[in-house]
């Protein structure tokens, strides 16, 4: 063979060669793949008159072949003048950028409702060091693309969260190969979450070619969120299926305001079985308010469909629950539970009552019970006539809960009711109903949202200057127990209930300052009042968060050599009693 053969003959005679060209160049259009998230393949550019948005073809990325140079050719998506919006982002114009790019013979990235997710390396880096919780999920490829979209999905009936891909167990951060199909297979497990969730993404670069992937969304919204026609939360660092009541409640929540259960027509029901009295009277407050325009010759009809209590003609469940005269048989949840118990236990009743009516009725009804076992300390003033007589719980912070357990509670189980129970050193109420949204019992307590789940009782209740409408309730509640010098009052959330805990002043004790006595001594005093006399384990089960038995020991000890406190017998029956 003389001289140098062609590429032809050269590859002719040598086949391995040509075999390791191929591989060379397969590997170089996946390298520019990679870099640049499009194909190797290249196109002639269109350009179609308009006025051009920010946009690029991936596709379009194309690999010059000689001395393994790469460009990348840019072809700008065209979208027409008259469907730009110039208030809003392209992101905003993704299905008018679609429409063109279609038009235009061109693709548009995969990508899904997403935003850009501004995060740097070294703040994800302190982020993932963190470690799993409640708000963040860590998978270590895509190849876990199902748990993570559950994990989303319980991130979105939560709180929100992150899930980050390209991390190991131990918290580095090994990135992972990230193409145009990696993308396109996110995104179509995005869509398998209903309803369409808001979804921020961001691809940071961790070095060696390799890229994490950062899927952030917000709680709330159009919950329960589901995804491949299940529901999940997020509890702690792991993630569960949602119960399917706590689904039920969720969706009742999301549901338009005609579904809602004070909503519906009261099947069976008519005008003639609401309290017509009672009606009127409650106009008349709302007109003496100054909310609700003055209304004389009004019939009933008139008055209940101007407060939006009927549906086509017929009563709504909210006005058999606001007016009702007989809510039994059909709304048993119409009842208030009223209990006075012997000591600081419900070992023994003094009085045990149940109510059934409408809501202002019910309200009546505890209201006399409590002037009936609630005892008024009196004490004349000098230089007065007359005595002051001070409750054992101020009677505004009483009604404000027991309005708000009456407007907020969850009338949809026919089961529940309004309890009341009283001790000796504690008043309790409880209405059926978790807290909505994201509030706490701590949240309760500080400045937050009104959130209202029965408007149209609300509505009326705040016509006659029962509430506000400005979420202030628990923390007027609060502030009227400080007036008082008693302790604040406790807000409480347990196995669907929510409840206030009003704890009484101690008797035959001054009210000190901090500095003399700490909290947890005068709720050991308070306990100790209330048994009379007790052991340290009696005294421990009436503490709130009880503490260990060598704290409460502590503390006796303290207010013994104090003088506060007497020790009564010897050895395991050892009692204290509060020195008078």
């Amino acid at each position: 063979m003389k001289g140098r053969p062609c590429c032809g003959s050269f590859y002719t005679y040598f086949p391995r060669r040509r075999q390791m060209c191929r591989g060379f160049w397969k590997k170089r259009r996946e390298k520019a793949r990679r870099q640049f998230g499009g194909t190797s393949r290249g196109a002639k550019s269109k350009r179609v008159g308009g006025e051009a948005i920010t946009g690029v073809d991936h596709s379009s990325y194309a690999l010059r072949t000689d001395r393994s140079i790469m460009r990348k050719r840019q072809r700008p998506v065209v979208l027409p003048s008259k469907d730009v919006d110039a208030n809003q982002s392209p992101a905003d114009n993704w299905s008018a950028r679609s429409r063109a790019a279609r038009d235009q013979g061109l693709s548009l990235p995969a990508e899904r409702r997403w935003q850009t997710l501004t995060i740097s390396k070294n703040g994800l880096q302190r982020l993932v060091t963190a470690g799993e919780s409640e708000t963040l999920e860590l998978k270590r490829s895509t190849g876990e693309l199902r748990e993570a979209m559950q994990t989303l999905c319980g991130f979105l009936n939560y709180r929100g969260g992150a899930v980050v891909f390209g991390v190991a167990k131990d918290t580095r951060m090994i990135g992972q190969e990230t193409s145009d199909n990696t993308l396109r297979e996110v995104a179509a497990a995005v869509r398998n979450i209903d309803p369409a969730p808001q979804v921020d993404m961001q691809c940071l670069e961790v070095g060696c070619g390799k890229r994490c992937i950062v899927l952030t969304v917000k709680g709330g919204g159009a919950v329960p969120y589901m995804y491949d026609g299940r529901a999940f939360i997020r509890l702690g660092n792991t993630t569960r299926r949602m119960k399917r009541e706590e689904f039920e409640r969720l969706l009742l929540t999301r549901l338009h305001a005609q579904h809602r259960w004070e909503t519906l027509p009261a099947t069976g029901w008519g005008i003639e079985d609401l309290d017509a009295d009672e009606i009127r009277s409650a106009v008349a407050d709302a007109v003496a308010g100054n909310r609700l325009a003055a209304v004389t010759t009004e019939s009933v009809t008139t008055i209940l469909r101007r407060l939006s209590l009927l549906a086509d003609d017929c009563p709504t469940q909210a006005a058999v629950v606001l007016f009702g005269k007989k809510p039994l048989p059909q709304y048993p949840q119409c009842s208030i539970r009223l209990a006075r118990f012997r000591g600081v236990t419900k070992s023994e009743f003094i009085d045990n009552r149940e109510f059934q009516g409408h809501a202002f009725a019910l309200l009546r009804q505890a209201d006399a019970f409590f002037g009936m076992h609630l005892p008024v300390a009196s004490r004349v003033i000098s230089g007065r006539m007359r005595r002051d007589d001070r409750p054992q719980y101020p009677p505004e912070a009483l009604r404000e809960a027991l309005v708000n357990a009456i407007c907020h509670r969850d009338y949809s189980e026919p089961g529940a009711s309004i309890g009341i129970s009283i001790f000796d050193n504690r008043l309790e109420i409880w209405s059926w109903g978790r807290l909505p949204g994201d509030l706490t019992p701590e949240k309760l307590r500080t400045d937050h949202p009104s959130i209202r789940r029965n408007d149209l009782i609300a509505d009326v209740f705040y016509r006659r200057g029962y509430i506000e409408k400005w979420g202030r309730g628990t923390q007027k509640i609060i502030e009227t127990c400080r007036r008082a010098g008693l302790q604040e009052a406790e807000f409480l959330e347990r196995a669907g209930e929510v409840g206030v805990r009003f704890w009484a002043a101690v008797p035959g004790i001054t009210v000190v300052s901090d500095t003399e006595l700490t909290l947890r001594q005068r709720e050991v005093l308070n306990a100790v009042v209330s048994l009379g006399a007790g052991g340290i384990d009696e005294i421990r089960k009436l503490l709130r968060n009880p503490p260990t038995v060598r704290m409460v020991q502590r503390i006796v000890a303290t207010l013994v050599e104090g003088g506060r406190m007497r020790r009564i017998g010897k050895g395991r029956a050892t009692k204290y009693r509060v020195v008078e």
